[in-house]
């Protein structure tokens, strides 16, 4: 899930590719070492640096500026789907086992309305898998399996199913939070390259990539201080990222379900119609 780390550090990404547009083995635009980081600077290092003609730019969430954008939970979206590496074919009365052995999966055969379902084992094979299957099915009827395959006569109805597992997620909290980018160095020029070239990329982003989604980008204010008697020259440009908190959570693909139809005058005087299996 996003926090600010994750928005501090997508920043400090983006802008020292702004200072360092050809690699960071390359000068900066200002020709001398720009250091790009999250937090606020120390000022015993930032004194020193920039006498050094190295510059700064720190990226520093602000308290002042922060709201829930919206506090609504969302309903759980698929993030990672299952990556199945097992499959089922069925031909006539015979079902193949194909693929490789990977845990977790459940392979699960639907025969005539019966489901008849398998967790696959880390030391199965494919053909370990339908001997299991048929062993389950021949419980109700004649199944036979041969290598890795099963056969099931007189079956008039046959649906092979894999079920995996993947990756849930949903959005509990929206929020804004201001972050303060502030371009420091030793004169008017190497700040007001830094600043204008951060500020005209940064205006230009609608959506800020995060690791688990984009995040609204909008700039707020800017503002110029400088200190002559410390040689300190400083421009801050706010910058309102929107993001999610979002939780995940694993899933079992679901390969079967079992409803229960009841009928009656009353809810307390139901009676069993039929089982469906799907």
């Amino acid at each position: 899930m996003a926090d600010l780390s994750d928005v501090s550090n997508a920043l400090v990404t983006l802008i020292t590719g702004v200072v360092y547009p050809n690699g960071t083995s390359q000068p900066s635009i200002t020709g001398n070492p720009v250091v790009v980081y999250s937090g606020w600077p120390n000022m015993t290092q930032l004194k020193t640096d920039l006498q050094a003609n190295k510059a700064h730019v720190s990226i520093f969430p602000t308290t002042s500026h922060q709201r829930h954008a919206n506090t609504a939970f969302s309903d759980w979206t698929v993030a990672t789907p299952p990556a199945n590496t097992l499959a089922l074919s069925v031909t006539a009365q015979t079902v193949m086992v194909n693929g490789t052995v990977s845990t977790p999966q459940n392979v699960v055969l639907l025969v005539d309305g019966r489901a008849y379902a398998y967790a696959v084992q880390a030391s199965d094979t494919p053909a370990s898998i339908a001997t299991a299957l048929a062993t389950l099915v021949a419980v109700d009827r004649p199944a036979t399996a041969a290598d890795s395959s099963i056969t099931i006569p007189n079956a008039t109805y046959i649906s092979a199913r894999v079920g995996g597992i993947g990756t849930v997620q949903r959005e509990t909290r929206r929020q804004e939070r201001t972050f303060l980018i502030s371009a420091w160095a030793n004169g008017a020029a190497p700040r007001d390259l830094i600043a204008g070239k951060v500020d005209a990329v940064l205006s230009g982003i609608v959506r800020l990539t995060l690791p688990d989604q984009g995040a609204a980008l909008r700039y707020k204010r800017g503002h110029q201080y400088d200190d002559l008697t410390n040689g300190i020259y400083r421009r801050d440009l706010r910058y309102a990222v929107e993001y999610a908190t979002i939780v995940t959570d694993t899933a079992y693909q679901i390969a079967t379900g079992v409803e229960n139809v009841t009928a009656g005058a009353a809810m307390d005087g139901q009676f069993p119609v039929r089982t469906l299996v799907q």
